[in-house]
């Protein structure tokens, strides 16, 4: 089981870069990464230093999933509990 979970990721279209929001499971903090999405696709490049190697891999591995707009916050259906 990986230990970095993704819960959602939104744009920023305007300055090309997309947040991606999740926890590390293993000890219980959250996470906001930052990524730059040139033509609206995620970008992994320039963070191969800064991110530890199991969420580098998990981005990687869901990276079509966040393109194609899989995890966007705007895809979220709001439901009330009445």
């Amino acid at each position: 089981m990986n230990n970095y979970r993704i819960f959602f990721v939104y744009r920023v279209k305007d300055l090309n870069y997309i947040h991606v929001h999740g926890m590390n499971m293993e000890n219980k903090k959250l996470f906001t990464v930052l990524i730059s999405s040139p033509n609206d696709e995620m970008n992994l490049v320039d963070h191969h230093r800064e991110l530890p190697n199991e969420l580098l891999s998990l981005l990687e591995a869901e990276s079509t999933r966040i393109n194609s707009g899989h995890y966007d916050l705007a895809h979220w259906e709001p439901y009330t509990y009445s």
